[in-house]
């Protein structure tokens, strides 16, 4: 009678913790691990990630103690605790375990999951602007950044430039400066290459297009198709200052006025960027 209600009343330990039994990681990146439980039975309690399959396994991280490249995260709401893993090794195949911390003579709910490491190709590395891409109005720097977003580490990045004889390499980071001083004639064509053991991806192209290329004063525009935008580059505050007060405190025709009124409008560009290259068109 009494051993009835005992197996009543108890808790089950198969079935109570739960995961994918098989998980595969990337070399260099991070992987996270679901280990699902029954919340109305576990919720309170610590949870762990053990290295082994055994009872006898390594406890490596906790939900209160966090582990250098390994942590916890339990969301007690749904019932899921998330183990991270970052910065793969290939040390770090095997078995672990989702673990609950249960207190008495019966056994902690476990489940064993098996780590596969491996490798990856690179994806085609994306842009990102770094600095406002509008300061190039001013002939300030831009910095743009690449980056694949898959892809097993360490990845090598290079900034190359597309000549009409042959590519010439720049840079040998994800980083591209773009300056006064680094431009040599109206138009640029810039793309990132990114690439690891698996193989090699290069980006999308940069389009520079230039105006007034001196080192010291110049302005550009600068296009990337999938971050496609409507630019406006105003330079008439360029013009010297004295060439404004001449002109307000001079008596002139109203037909001068007039011409100089269109001579203003002429120093503001529309820059409309579309799918290939920036286009400029004077307002009128």
């Amino acid at each position: 009678m009494w051993t009835v209600i005992l197996l009543i009343c108890s808790i089950p330990v198969s079935g109570a913790l739960w995961a994918e039994k098989y998980v595969t990681g990337i070399l260099g990146r991070a992987i996270t691990i679901h280990c699902h439980y029954e919340a109305r039975w576990y919720q309170s309690h610590t949870k762990y990630w053990c290295q082994g399959w055994t009872r006898q396994c390594n406890v490596i991280a906790t939900t209160n103690r966090a582990n250098g490249r390994i942590s916890i995260t339990d969301n007690k709401t749904q019932g899921i605790f998330l183990v991270s893993m970052k910065k793969l090794q290939w040390g770090d195949a095997g078995w672990y375990s989702c673990g609950i911390d249960k207190p008495g003579i019966d056994p902690d709910p476990m489940f064993n999951v098996k780590l596969h490491i491996s490798e990856e190709a690179v994806s085609v590395p994306g842009l990102q602007f770094l600095s406002r891409p509008n300061v190039s109005c001013s002939g300030d720097s831009v910095t743009i950044s690449c980056e694949s977003a898959r892809g097993s580490l360490p990845i090598h990045y290079t900034w190359s430039e597309k000549t009409p004889s042959q590519d010439s390499k720049i840079s040998d980071t994800n980083k591209l400066d773009l300056h006064c001083q680094s431009f040599t004639q109206q138009h640029h064509q810039y793309y990132c290459t990114a690439s690891n053991t698996q193989g090699t991806k290069s980006s999308e192209i940069v389009h520079v297009s230039v105006n007034n290329e001196t080192e010291k004063n110049c302005w550009y525009i600068i296009h990337i198709s999938s971050i496609g935008q409507r630019c406006i580059c105003d330079i008439s505050s360029t013009i010297p200052p004295t060439t404004t007060h001449s002109q307000n405190t001079n008596t002139i025709s109203s037909l001068s006025q007039k011409q100089t009124s269109e001579d203003e409008a002429s120093e503001r560009y529309d820059i409309l960027c579309f799918d290939s290259l920036c286009e400029m068109n004077n307002i009128v």
